[in-house]
């Protein structure tokens, strides 16, 4: 029989972070003190991970299903306010209503793409894009996906260039830059909306422009971008819409209302289309361009969205119909095929990363790096350790 060797030692942090107290195989699984029992993974001989507190998160979920609390709550930094918007609300009070499909008419959607390719950081190289398609008699007639750009971006170049797309933009600068996590998001948020104000002015009156998210626009992009273009969409006759894959709205208790409504209508209406209309309060009136609704946008599909309908002439629930009329692709099934087509002409797929990555290897070495020097340059440790 092989016995493993083991490393004695006394209270200690092994590899996973985590204080213990007796041995440790040269593998890392941490075994019984003398005297002490196995657990069961340990003598059933698996590798099941160890851990402590799984029923008690198990029981905070079940509870925060069945008492959500009796409020609706915006997460902070949704509207530019410091606090996040509470409104009176419970999911058992908004009215689940039948929704269903209209012919869908000429439909554009505008989603981006980022990737990290190298981070250094105190820098970070990336790629991003934003890409728009329009559906028209049930096709896609126009596709338009432009190339990665590729940037070397410090903190300094990314306010340098989040002031570029404020002004491309017709924003007002800001005297207080957001600090800004990943750079290569402040190109790739500014320039979707960007494309969103392009695509809303080459929209005909009637047509539908789609995005992906919601219509607040994040904390990069400035209220008054979002209102200048729901103005512009309005005068010219076109409908706005945005359609949130994880929504940040959520019952007073961090219960996520999207999740929570869609088990109620799965109880109550079956496989059949709604909509609950969610910004009943005035509040939303005074801070928002656009009506929120949850719905479930075909009779089988397995997610509802939040969907945020901006106010205009026409009604929401036309904008609603609309949408269910394009979400009934088999391989999206609920959620609107112009919208998954501009994911798709955006994305950056895995093995778009990996070339891109490895052309950037060979553009350090033509400009005199050695392997080693980029390795040292760009390996995380982290990687090594995990690799064991």
């Amino acid at each position: 029989m092989l016995v493993r060797p083991t490393i004695a030692c006394q209270t200690k942090t092994c590899h996973t972070g985590i204080p213990t107290t007796g041995n440790v195989s040269e593998e890392g699984a941490i075994l019984p003190a003398m005297g002490g029992r196995p657990s069961a993974a340990a003598a059933a001989g698996t590798d099941l991970a160890d851990s402590r507190g799984m029923v008690e998160a198990a029981a905070f979920v079940i509870d925060l299903l069945e008492r959500p609390a009796s409020e609706v709550r915006v997460a902070e930094g949704q509207l530019e306010l410091d606090d996040d918007v509470v409104v009176e609300g419970h999911p058992d009070r908004f009215d689940l209503v039948p929704l269903s499909p209209a012919p869908p008419g000429t439909v554009w959607a505008v989603d981006g793409g980022s990737c990290t390719l190298a981070d250094g950081r105190s820098f970070q190289v990336g790629a991003t894009r934003a890409a728009r398609v329009r559906f028209r008699d049930g096709v896609t007639d126009l596709i338009e996906a432009p190339p990665l750009e590729v940037r070397a971006l410090t903190a300094n170049e990314a306010a340098r260039l989040y002031r570029d797309r404020l002004a491309r933009m017709g924003a007002p600068q800001r005297e207080e830059q957001h600090r800004i996590a990943r750079p290569i998001d402040v190109l790739r948020e500014c320039d979707e909306w960007d494309l969103v104000r392009r695509s809303v002015a080459d929209a005909e009156p009637g047509d539908l422009v789609l995005v992906d998210g919601s219509l607040h626009g994040g904390p990069l992009v400035p209220p008054e971008v979002i209102r200048s273009i729901h103005r512009e969409a309005v005068d010219r006759g076109v409908h706005l819409a945005g359609v949130v894959k994880a929504s940040t709205l959520f019952w007073g208790r961090n219960a996520p209302l999207v999740g929570l409504l869609k088990r109620r209508g799965d109880r109550e209406l079956g496989r059949a289309p709604w909509v609950a209309r969610i910004s009943t309060d005035p509040v939303f009136q005074r801070l928002y361009v656009g009506e929120i609704f949850v719905a479930r946008l075909a009779p089988t599909a397995a997610h509802a969205f939040r969907v945020d309908v901006a106010r205009g002439p026409g009604d929401p629930a036309d904008v609603l119909a609309r949408l269910a009329g394009c979400s009934d692709d088999a391989a999206f099934v609920g959620y609107p095929y112009p919208l998954a087509r501009a994911h798709r002409a955006a994305r950056v797929s895995g093995y778009a990363v990996a070339d891109l990555r490895r052309a950037f290897r060979t553009a350090l070495a033509g400009a005199g790096m050695d392997e080693e020097e980029i390795e040292t340059l760009f390996q995380d440790f982290h990687e090594v350790l995990n690799r064991s």
